[in-house]
């Protein structure tokens, strides 16, 4: 049987935020956390309307998976984002000490 939760599969998850971004005025990046083939976390860019330039789709993600597993590592989590993150977002991930990063181009 073949697997539909492919990188592809949770990329299109990252688009729709994306899309959604877009239609509130924002820059159109989105972002979703995984773990286990379930989405734990999904969000985009709310600088905007946050006024705030550090609410990047990446870090809303990072924050809303860390509360969602009820710590701040995302040891056996992979994150889709649709760009590649800014050196902000890579840091945090890093830190996050996440498994995985796929990002679009």
């Amino acid at each position: 049987m073949e697997n539909i939760f492919t990188d592809e599969y949770f990329m299109k998850k990252a688009l729709v935020e994306a899309e959604n971004a877009f239609e509130k005025g924002e820059i159109p990046i989105g972002a979703v956390v995984v773990v286990n083939h379930q989405v734990i976390a999904r969000s985009h860019n709310l600088t905007e309307m946050l006024n705030d330039v550090t609410a990047h789709a990446e870090m809303q993600s990072i924050t809303a998976a860390a509360n969602y597993l009820g710590g701040k590592y995302l040891k056996d989590c992979t994150i889709y984002v649709t760009v590649e993150p800014c050196q902000m977002c890579a840091g945090a991930l890093y830190w996050s000490q996440i498994s995985k990063i796929v990002f679009g181009a």
